[in-house]
């Protein structure tokens, strides 16, 4: 398969699993609320449900900011309403210009893409059902599955997964340095492409990215299909929430 269609792939399967993260923490919330009946008590159930994301996701910012020279003046936790949105926790990152700034910024993006990975493919197994799938399709695949279930310690792992899946996801801080160098990175690949080296390059990268974004695709596939077994959870837990409560 060509380049293009992994691309597709794995924005597509990207995409998805960022949305459907972020409806199922807007759930959880929500399901705080009916339980509780408390705004504060359902932000704080939350907190404590991605408090070791949260702290990954922070952590992600301030090593790699110390890894490339930055100075880290300040690390804290705790949910804070800043406006629109909670702050769950932030770090204090001195600004090293465009390139080191968006690197911070990518950090807890990279980071849980890594757990996504070594979970999927070491405990998981993920690899056996992209190969049962190419043998054999879904047939292939639905026999593959029951070689997951019986993962020692499944619900823990199914738990990483979905705290890593949701500690990845950039806050707006992390976003703001993105679009100039995504500016700058187009600039040099126009510059390359006026010097005539981009198709050098292109084919001596495009087999090596094929091959990444397809691992990648197959691990972020796995894990939103744990995510939507957990979505469909906690929906059937507020519909029965709802149904007691107006009995009740």
């Amino acid at each position: 398969m060509s380049l293009l269609p992994r691309l597709i792939y794995f924005a597509l399967t990207l995409t998805a699993l960022i949305w459907l993260g972020r409806w199922i923490t807007r759930q959880v919330q929500v399901i705080g609320l009916r339980l509780t009946g408390s705004g504060r008590v359902a932000l704080l159930l939350y907190y404590l449900l991605l408090l070791p994301g949260i702290i990954f996701h922070e952590v992600s910012h301030a090593v790699v900011a110390l890894l490339l020279g930055l100075k880290v003046s300040q690390f804290s936790l705790g949910p804070r309403v800043r406006g629109s949105y909670v702050e769950l926790g932030s770090v204090r990152v001195t600004s090293g210009g465009t390139l080191r700034d968006s690197l911070v910024g990518l950090a807890p993006f990279l980071g849980g893409t890594a757990v996504l990975l070594l979970v999927g493919y070491q405990v998981f197994h993920v690899a056996a059902l992209g190969a049962a799938w190419q043998s054999a399709g879904w047939s292939g695949v639905t026999g593959a599955l029951a070689a997951i279930w019986p993962v020692r310690d499944f619900w823990l792992w199914a738990y990483v997964l979905f705290v890593a899946s949701n500690a990845m996801i950039p806050s707006p801080a992390d976003r703001q340095p993105w679009v100039t160098a995504g500016i700058y990175l187009v600039l040099a690949l126009v510059i390359t492409y006026l010097l005539g080296d981009l198709s050098t390059l292109a084919s001596a990268l495009i087999p090596e990215v094929t091959g990444a974004l397809q691992f990648m695709t197959l691990a972020f596939v796995f894990t939103l299909v744990l995510d939507v077994i957990a979505a469909c959870i906690l929906w059937l837990m507020e519909a029965v929430i709802i149904q007691f409560q107006r009995r009740a």
